[in-house]
């Protein structure tokens, strides 16, 4: 952009007061344009702001040195003149800059470019200064105009300079505009305004420059920057005029995955993103316009779904709804946000955000199809390792408790049976074996049913326990093992004798019918660790009311925090229920492990009880009562208990 000055074609005092006039505005508007980049350079030290407090700094350059070139006299017109170009020449290259590094093309604003970009600028310069190269920029006439005032004239180079300021205006002009537009259809209208105040100036120097009409006496392309600058500073700067971020949440909004309906005061649809409109299944113009109600089933009363309250006021529910049926049932979460103003204002809108969960609704819904399936087969197999029912031992009464552990779509490890050896003899076997799931399930079906098989050939339990030990040895996979506590029952006139070996099992707790209770049995060696394991028969009597317990580590490791529930307080508890039937008993066990464990078990629990009725004859069983500890306990039985 260049321009040179013209005559002012006023008569007498006329053309006094016009030239009085338009001197006082171009100072006015460099005072005005001086004061905006000013105003942008306080807002910070980015790039772009700096470029753009430039280009307001040449052009207040600008009408200053044009006001100065109004007023002065011959002597000094001139050298005012030649100063304008100092703000004319550096504007151009300025707005390029300032468009390329607000849109975002901060890679095309190179150190080169911009040498590239000053080396017009300072050849102008250069012809200015030089008398003999001056004319070929701009010269005076001879002849003066009316009312004295010299008439510039255009030299040859005048016009390059011309054409190649407005071709690097123009360019940085549309380059800006067709950023903006491209962005989003909301701000075309905003695009419309800038441009216009963007080619004002540029409009009214061309038209100055060649001479058309009313606007070849005067050059107000200074005054025309004034509307530009204050466009640029307080649309972009104060009122967001066009807002990149304000776009950059438009295009979020519109390509987000999850669906948003805006929603006006009166609860009708006032937009909606085709996320929204994609999960509802409708047109957006069927949305638009049609109560929230009528698209959504939503709750009758809407602070039925969970709220939450914000300082300022806005309330969000969460809510979950379904659309469709069948094959086409579709899962939306919801989350309403109230719109408001200031802290009181009543509400302006509301803010609907979906979100399509069908498929991970679905993928629930298999899920727990899988886990019922899987709990079903569980149990048919869990079921299948435990006896039916316990059978009927004259003289004496058996009860048992099992309770897996966690999950029940897990197979337990814990097993328990009864079974007849002869007429007066019977089996009675609870163990545990190692891990959980189908390998240990295959593990406890190999150990009860071979146990079942070696009772009917040998007599005596450690001698059971040991050729089951071979067995696992020989057919497992090294990895799995397990504890059991092995007895063979035999009824008398007197009550129960029993033989029992434990291979690395908790010592049963016999109580008395005095209410004393003690272990027995000797801890031996775990079935399937070693090939010649540590085990010993033990005699043990039930006379009329004693009972005794055989149970897993799931009882006495049950805990709360590090505190485990222990055999000694089992045994309190087996001391304080008293005689009768022994299934209330192992209940009111099982009961208080859970209760102090405080949730589902972290391991299976079995429990297994013998007694004999207290109407029996009179009671043989040995031992003195057992006190202190479990382990000293244990030291305790090892004096009474016998071998063969």
């Amino acid at each position: 952009m260049s321009t040179r000055v013209g005559s002012l074609r006023g008569r007498g005092a006329q053309g006094v007061s016009v030239l009085g006039l338009l001197t006082a505005s171009a100072v006015a508007a460099a005072v005005v344009l001086a004061v905006m980049a000013g105003y942008v350079s306080r807002r910070g030290g980015s790039r772009a702001g700096v470029t753009l407090a430039v280009m307001l700094l040449s052009v207040a350059w600008w009408a200053a040195a044009y006001a100065m070139e109004l007023s002065s006299t011959d002597g000094v017109q001139s050298h005012w003149g030649d100063a304008k170009y100092v703000g004319i020449e550096l504007l151009a290259p300025a707005w390029l800059v300032f468009v390329a590094l607000y849109t975002g093309r901060e890679h095309l604003v190179t150190r080169t470019r911009i040498l590239l970009l000053a080396v017009e600028p300072v050849l102008v310069w250069v012809l200015l200064a030089v008398p003999a190269t001056h004319d070929l920029i701009r010269f005076y006439r001879a002849s003066p105009g009316p009312n004295g005032l010299p008439v510039v004239g255009a030299g040859p180079l005048f016009w390059a300079t011309l054409v190649y300021g407005n071709v690097i205006l123009l360019m940085a002009t549309v380059m800006f505009v067709r950023t903006m537009v491209r962005l989003s259809r909301t701000y075309r209208v905003a695009a419309v305004v800038l441009v216009t105040a963007a080619l004002a100036p540029w409009a009214v120097n061309i038209l100055y420059n060649f001479e058309v009409g009313p606007f070849a006496r005067l050059d107000l392309t200074p005054f025309a920057f004034v509307l530009t600058g204050a466009v640029l500073v307080w649309g972009l700067y104060r009122e967001r005029l066009i807002d990149l971020s304000s776009v950059a949440w438009g295009l979020v909004v519109h390509t987000m995955a999850d669906g948003v309906i805006l929603c006006d005061a009166f609860g009708r649809v006032n937009d909606a993103n085709p996320a929204a409109v994609t999960a509802l299944g409708l047109r957006r113009a069927d949305l638009v316009g049609r109560q929230l109600t009528e698209v959504l089933p939503l709750p009758a009363d809407p602070t039925a779904a969970p709220a939450s309250e914000t300082p300022d006021g806005p309330v969000r529910h969460d809510t979950e709804v379904t659309l469709g049926a069948g094959e086409d049932l579709r899962y939306l979460e919801l989350r309403r946000q109230r719109l408001t103003g200031p802290v009181g204002a009543r509400k302006l809108g509301e803010l609907v955000l979906l979100r399509d969960v069908t498929e991970r609704r679905q993928g629930e819904h298999r899920t727990a199809e899988l886990l019922a399936e899987r709990t079903r087969i569980a149990a048919t197999l869990q079921s299948s390792l435990l006896p039916v029912g316990l059978p009927s031992i004259p003289g004496c009464e058996l009860a048992a408790v099992y309770e897996p552990a966690g999950a029940a779509h897990e197979v337990g490890g814990d097993f328990y049976d009864v079974f007849p050896l002869d007429g007066s003899r019977w089996g009675v076997v609870l163990g545990d074996v190692s891990g959980k799931g189908a390998p240990a399930a295959a593990v406890t079906a190999l150990v009860r049913y071979t146990l079942r098989t070696l009772a009917l050939e040998h007599d005596r339990p450690s001698e059971v326990l040991r050729r089951l030990n071979d067995v696992l040895l020989r057919d497992g996979d090294g990895e799995r093992y397990c504890t059991v506590a092995y007895a063979v029952a035999r009824v008398t006139a007197a009550g129960v004798d029993l033989r029992l070996c434990l291979g690395g099992h908790h010592p049963p707790l016999l109580r008395s019918a005095a209410g004393r209770v003690r272990p027995v049995g000797e801890v031996g060696t775990a079935i399937g660790l070693i090939d010649e394991p540590e085990l010993t028969d033990t005699a043990v009597r039930l006379g009329p009311g004693d009972l005794l317990c055989l149970f897993t580590d799931g009882l006495v490791e049950a805990r709360r925090g590090g505190v485990f529930f222990g055999g000694d307080r089992v045994a309190d508890l087996l001391g304080a229920a008293g005689g009768g039937a022994p299934e209330p008993v192992l209940e009111g066990l099982a009961r208080a492990a859970r209760e102090f464990h405080s949730g589902p078990l972290s391991d299976d629990l079995a429990l297994l009880a013998l007694s004999v009725p207290a109407g029996a004859t009179a009671s043989v069983a040995a031992s003195a009562p057992w006190t202190g500890s479990l382990s000293a306990a244990r030291e305790d039985a090892r004096s009474v208990s016998s071998g063969e």
